[in-house]
């Protein structure tokens, strides 16, 4: 008997007539399908998740960020230096929380002071405006249509903007930790602006709570001296590459802090990652178990083929021969189920999106709320080394899944075979 003959059989076998073997057959087939395919769902989805977030980040953060750990503002020139000697694209940026106020209405945010021409280059706020414009002059104020529409503003609305360190002017910090009104004639306004542009960045998190103004205005608002920065922010042309760059603003920049965009989002990228390899972790247990139902229809099989299985060795079928054969079904219904299941995969991402909002007009819940993940889509990314690991784990698993009633098989002998059948 050669290989090709042991191909035919066990094809055969996956197909016989007259009993319900294919039918379980097909079962087993679905079962390895649906565990493919919820992988490589899973995975995908996680993948894009990731991409998604870390192109957000960059969109919306520098590659490097170079600022004071002792204090809250830089004179930031010596850094603008440096990352210009570098090739690298500075901006000089006033980062601090602030309070909003439109009438009586207040809300906490987070004012970015920047000149427009630095850092409309590297996260293309012109692009992003729904209305308006992004000059920056003095007292204007760019807001994202999340915060419009959290306070009713409009182009041309006037807003109030109090800082922390107006306000704390207006009291003092006793010895045994009594806070006091300041007995004092001075008067701490708040700064008003107007409202020149609108933005939308996608990135919830970001448009919920970051407005721009120019970083003079900045620096009056948070009292700070002309020129000043709370940071300086970095840009280079591959942000995967900026480790090197790092290392050498440090030696050259003694007494601030130098640190990377890997460096400030390091725990939520490293949560993503562990995400991802956990789930393929637990879900592969799904196509553990279609293995165990491949092993259940492969032993069905070798006692109704029990004549047959004789016969083959009567006719001189090694033992390993006969192996091989129902080894070799479990490898066609692993081969098959990962096809379908990446197919079935394939289609599932492809309408992510319309299943999903079908799903939740169905069920009456928000199943992927914005708010919470920051995009207005379920992100996907189909890598194909993660596809192709997940057929080869599959055919493994679904090859060994025949071992035992292939042994069984193996291990008849041929007369009591014969003569019991």
């Amino acid at each position: 008997m050669n290989l090709k003959t042991e191909f035919f059989l066990a094809r055969r076998y996956l197909r016989p007539k007259r009993n319900a073997v294919s039918v379980i057959t097909c079962i087993s087939v679905i079962g390895v399908l649906l565990g493919v395919a919820v992988l490589i769902v899973v995975l995908s989805v996680m993948t894009g998740f990731t991409d998604l977030m870390r192109e957000k980040l960059l969109a919306v953060g520098a590659h490097v960020q170079i600022d004071s750990p002792y204090y809250k503002c830089i004179q930031p020139d010596r850094a603008v230096d440096a990352l210009k000697a570098h090739h690298a694209r500075p901006a000089a940026i006033v980062n601090s929380p602030a309070l909003l106020q439109y009438n009586r209405q207040l809300l906490p945010k987070y004012i970015m002071g920047v000149y427009p021409e630095q850092i409309d280059k590297q996260m293309n706020i012109k692009k992003m405006l729904i209305a308006g414009k992004f000059e920056l002059r003095k007292n204007e104020i760019v807001i994202s249509r999340y915060t419009a529409s959290q306070l009713g503003l409009r182009l041309g609305s006037k807003v109030l903007v109090h800082s922390p360190e107006k306000l704390l002017k207006l009291v003092d910090f006793k010895k045994d930790n009594r806070i006091v009104m300041k007995k004092t004639d001075e008067v701490c306004l708040p700064s008003e602006f107007t409202v020149a542009g609108i933005y939308s960045l996608g990135k919830r998190d970001f448009d919920a709570s970051v407005m721009f103004i120019s970083l003079d205005d900045a620096d009056d608002l948070f009292l700070f001296d002309w020129g000043m920065a709370t940071a300086v922010y970095g840009w280079i042309d591959n942000p995967d590459n900026i480790d090197a760059l790092a290392e050498k603003l440090r030696d050259e920049l003694p007494g601030t802090r130098v640190r990377t965009w890997k460096d400030l989002n390091e725990d939520l990228l490293n949560v993503l990652m562990v995400e991802k390899n956990m789930m393929f972790f637990l879900l592969i247990f799904i196509v553990l178990v279609a293995a165990f139902s491949i092993t259940n229809t492969l032993i069905t099989m070798v006692f109704q083929k029990t004549r047959e299985i004789g016969l083959l060795k009567a006719l001189g079928a090694t033992s390993a021969m006969v192996m091989r054969i129902f080894i070799l079904q479990g490898m066609f219904v692993g081969i098959a189920g990962s096809l379908l299941g990446t197919l079935t995969g394939g289609v599932v991402i492809y309408w992510r999106n319309s299943i999903l909002h079908f799903s939740s007009s169905v069920l009456k819940i928000n199943l992927f709320p914005p708010e919470f993940y920051y995009f207005d889509g379920l992100p996907a990314k189909i890598i194909v080394g993660d596809v192709l690991i997940v057929i080869a784990v599959t055919i493994v698993l679904c090859t060994v899944g025949g071992i035992i009633p292939a042994w069984r098989a193996a291990k008849l002998d041929p007369a009591k075979a014969l003569r019991n059948e």
